[in-house]
Parts: structure tokens; C-alpha cells; sequence
């Protein structure tokens, strides 16, 4: 049934992100041969002050302009949709037929939750392909070659641990939503409202935890930072309570959810 739930979330959110997708390469295409090529090869012909060339150089910054707002909207797009999927499927008018279904609520959660990360994911591989179209062979040899150096210097588990701590982390962004939303509508007025008000408080909580968890773990390791090691080892330290924590906080958001939804939910 999970996979049936899952099924159906991709279907009813492809028409967002398909489209979008396609649009931001093409314009990524577009400003390869027209802004990125013509800068680099002859950069000159941009201080040209000619009615003709600041046509050219206004015909040519448009699209990149263009691309810009679509980099922006893939985010933007993927969070609304986090958001507008969870509210109006589970906790508006759909609700009703969605909880009619044989399905328990943490089914219901994470399904959202797996389709809401599939789409981060694709957005973010879609949003690194149209940067690597923009980017000239050369510059992208050299970062690439700092990257190869970065990761050398921090090392393949601090790598690895880094990946595990941004994953988590997303996890519990999406679920700290979803309990924000969650408790907003145990209200019967101003739902929206109390649900933001409810994320502004959590955010808050769980920004004091992890300050205060990073600071007194490291406190009691006493990491020195007089050496290239010492640094490496304290990055690495910050980043597996960073894990921990997102680990903690997506459990506890995502057992809170489900209680409320499962338990005291309101569709009035």
C-alpha cells in the first residue's frame, strides 16, 4: 500500500516539477551560447556602447535573468509543494478520502515524506546539471580539481558523514513542517497562522538544542585547533552530533505527527 501511496503522490506532483525541469536546461542551453560563450570569448563586445550591441547585451542577459528565476522557482516550487501536498491532501478537503482509505497514518507520512525527498533530490541533480552546462570546460577542470583537493584534505568518512548529516537534515526539515502543520490544525480558527507560528517555535527549539548540544559535547572533548588534524577531527565531531540530533528530532516529529494525525485529527 505504500507503494501504491507513493505511486500516486509522484503522479498528482510531476505536473509541478516535469515542466519546470525541462524549461530551466533549455534555458541553461540557451545562455551557454548566447551569454556565457560570447563573455569568455570576446568580452569586449559587452563594453561595445552601440544602440546595436546594448540590444545584443539586453537580448543576451534576459534569458540568464530568466534562468535565474527558474533556479530560484525549483526550490521555492519543491518547498510549496511540501507544504501544499501535506495541508491540502491530508488536513484539507481531500482528507476525508484520503483517511477513508485501509492505510495507518505513519503509511500516509511516509509517503509523502519519500516523494517530498525523491523531489529535493532530482531538483538538486537537475539544478548541479544546468550550473555544470553554464560553467566553461577550463573553470570546471579547476573546480573539479579543488573539489578532489577539498575532499583530500577533509577526508573520504568526513565526506561521507557530511552527505548523512545534509540527508538528515532535510528529513527533519520536511518533518518539522509537517508537525508545525499538524499542530496548527488542532485549532479550529486561523489554522494557517497558528501553523507558522507553531514552525517559528519549533525552529527555535531545536536551533537552542543543537547549540547547546554543540557546545557542551565539544566543550567536554576539549578539541585543541592548533593543527590541520585538529580541525579535520572537530568537523567531524560538529558534524556526527549534527546527525545525531537531525536523527532524534526527525523520530520525535515524525511519532508527534502521526499521533495527531492518527489521534486528534481535524478536518472542520
Amino acid at each position: 500500500m505504500l507503494a501504491k501511496l507513493m505511486k500516486y503522490e509522484i503522479k498528482a506532483t510531476s505536473r509541478w516539477f516535469l515542466p519546470l525541469y525541462g524549461t530551466i536546461l533549455i534555458f541553461a542551453l540557451i545562455n551557454k551560447f548566447t551569454f556565457i560563450n560570447p563573455l569568455v570569448n570576446n568580452p569586449a563586445a559587452f563594453n561595445n556602447k552601440s544602440f546595436a550591441s546594448v540590444i545584443k547585451g539586453i537580448m543576451s542577459v534576459l534569458p540568464m535573468f530568466i534562468f535565474v528565476m527558474l533556479f530560484v522557482g525549483i526550490f521555492v516550487t519543491t518547498l510549496i509543494v511540501v507544504i501544499q501536498r501535506f495541508y491540502k491532501n491530508l488536513l484539507g478537503d481531500e482528507g476525508y478520502l484520503m483517511f477513508t482509505l485501509p492505510v495507518k497514518a505513519w503509511q500516509h507520512i511516509l509517503s509523502k515524506l519519500l516523494v517530498s525527498m525523491l523531489w529535493y533530490l532530482f531538483s538538486s541533480i537537475v539544478a548541479l546539471c544546468s550550473i555544470l552546462i553554464l560553467i566553461p570546460g577550463e573553470t570546471l577542470k579547476q573546480i573539479t580539481y579543488a573539489l578532489g583537493i577539498l575532499i583530500e584534505f577533509l577526508g573520504l568518512p568526513s565526506v561521507i558523514i557530511l552527505v548523512l548529516c545534509v540527508v538528515t537534515t532535510l528529513i527533519m526539515g520536511i518533518l518539522e513542517i509537517y508537525s508545525a502543520i499538524s499542530l496548527g490544525h488542532l485549532f479550529n480558527k486561523h489554522k494557517l497562522l497558528l501553523s507558522f507560528a507553531m514552525y517559528l517555535g519549533i525552529s527555535m527549539i531545536n536551533q537552542f538544542v543543537y547549540s547547546l548540544v554543540i557546545f557542551l559535547v565539544l566543550g567536554i572533548a576539549y578539541i585543541p585547533f592548533n593543527a590541520i588534524g585538529d580541525i579535520t577531527i572537530s568537523f567531524r565531531y560538529v558534524l556526527n552530533i549534527l546527525t545525531i540530533l537531525s536523527v532524534i528530532f526527525s523520530v520525535g516529529h515524525f511519532c508527534l505527527t502521526s499521533y495527531l494525525i492518527k489521534r486528534k485529527l481535524n478536518l472542520e
